[in-house]
């Protein structure tokens, strides 16, 4: 896991911590939820940073019925980048609503917000052409039920060609960000993609991913897998939950160690998956894997046995 230094003097090519935090300072400020000024103070701030960086940006808006059967508006941020080829695109994924009342959210989700702007930035001031069309989801009332991510799946035509999703959550302000894949089939081809692109500080493995998949915590990533059939990866923090959704998820109790390992997972998979083929993910088969002082390490389910086998002689 990284560890923090002030960092605001870095190149524009670069990841800033300090960049990405300061995003994060302003959409913390007061609880944002879903109909109250500050939401709307926070949607208009994020979609004038997303403009400044050149991109293609738009609204949805539209009625869904939450899990508390009332109807939510949700007012989705949208953006996009072409790339130079047709494949299929690149959805980097959080939400901008913080949870009802009295939750600063800075943490869920605005470390994901200062992440991705600060991130989106970097990779831009490259001025490198991208394979893939890139697109950006900010989306709304993920705290009443995961709507905006069900009116996007739902309703939007970008939805229609996305072959990847990274999304940035968080259950806590601090910690090591630990990466959950969803998907509906075996997660091989997408394990050893993860590995190609060299995050350097991975945190995961595949007994954690078994106890995810039978917890009932979702995210918006499990709203694009069930009801789109389209596959992806989480990346959330834990540490410190008892400021999950309280008013202790401010500015001051993010973790900054925690942003900057946010950081290194969207700088090296942006550059990666942005380039290479989408098409290719989904598998049947499943790999063992987990992070070791010596990297990422993952090999096929099937060498299970013959492992324990060779381990017993």
């Amino acid at each position: 896991m990284p560890t923090y230094q002030s960092d605001s003097d870095k190149t524009e090519t670069e990841f800033s911590i300090d960049r990405a935090a300061d995003h994060v300072k302003i959409i913390s400020q007061k609880p944002h939820f879903v109909s109250s000024k500050a939401h709307e103070e926070v949607r208009l701030y994020i979609l004038d940073e997303l403009k400044k960086l050149g991109l293609e940006v738009e609204t949805q808006d539209g009625f869904v019925r939450s899990e508390w059967t009332s109807l939510t508006k949700a007012k989705n941020i949208l953006a996009r980048r072409k790339g130079t080829e047709s494949g299929k695109a690149l959805l980097l994924l959080t939400h901008y609503d913080s949870n009802p009342h009295s939750s600063l959210g800075a943490s869920d989700a605005g470390s994901g917000v200062g992440v991705i702007l600060e991130g989106l930035r970097a990779f831009l001031a490259k001025n490198a052409s991208q394979k893939n069309d890139l697109l950006v989801l900010i989306s709304d009332a993920e705290e009443l039920g995961l709507n905006g991510a069900e009116l996007f799946v739902n309703k939007h035509p970008w939805a229609k060609n996305i072959g990847l999703v990274l999304n940035f959550e968080a259950r806590g302000s601090g910690g090591a960000s630990y990466m959950l894949i969803e998907t509906n089939g075996g997660n091989q081809n997408m394990i050893k993609a993860f590995a190609d692109a060299k995050t350097p500080f991975p945190v995961s493995n595949s007994l954690v991913y078994s106890i995810y998949k039978m917890l009932p915590n979702d995210t918006d990533l499990t709203v694009f897998r069930e009801q789109g059939n389209i596959d992806g990866f989480n990346f959330a923090f834990i540490d410190d939950h008892y400021d999950y959704h309280t008013v202790l998820d401010s500015f001051e109790n993010l973790d900054k160690n925690t942003l900057a390992h946010q950081g290194s997972y969207l700088t090296s998979l942006l550059s990666y998956f942005s380039n290479a083929d989408l098409s290719n993910l989904k598998s049947q088969q499943d790999d063992i894997y987990f992070n070791s002082p010596m990297g990422f390490v993952h090999y096929p389910f099937s060498w299970n046995l013959p492992l324990l086998i060779i381990t017993s002689l």
